[in-house]
């Protein structure tokens, strides 16, 4: 049995009780309030929130690059404070399938 196959994407929401943070690419589509996350296998995930704008200029200047965490669905984006006014860890929900 192949438990590779059987193992969510990392930046899906999962049940597992361990804080596992994932190097993403990030990606915010400021008109419709979405953000698209890329991890390193090349699985992609749509999420929403409702601090694109802010999302959008932190991962700007991160050069797209951060960090996610499927347990507490938070998105940390380095350096993020500088052009944020402190915000550096982003709540992202999960889109309607």
């Amino acid at each position: 049995m192949n438990s590779t196959a059987q193992r969510p994407s990392a930046t899906e929401a999962t049940t597992d009780t361990r804080e596992q943070w994932v190097d993403v690419t990030v990606r915010a589509d400021t008109a419709h309030h979405l953000v698209s996350l890329t991890d390193a296998t090349g699985q992609e995930r749509t999420f929403v929130t409702a601090d694109v704008r802010e999302l959008a200029l932190a991962s700007q200047h991160a050069r797209g690059r951060g960090q996610w965490c499927a347990k507490y669905r938070r998105l940390l984006v380095p350096g993020a404070s500088l052009v944020t006014g402190g915000m550096s860890f982003f709540k992202l929900e999960p889109t309607a399938a």
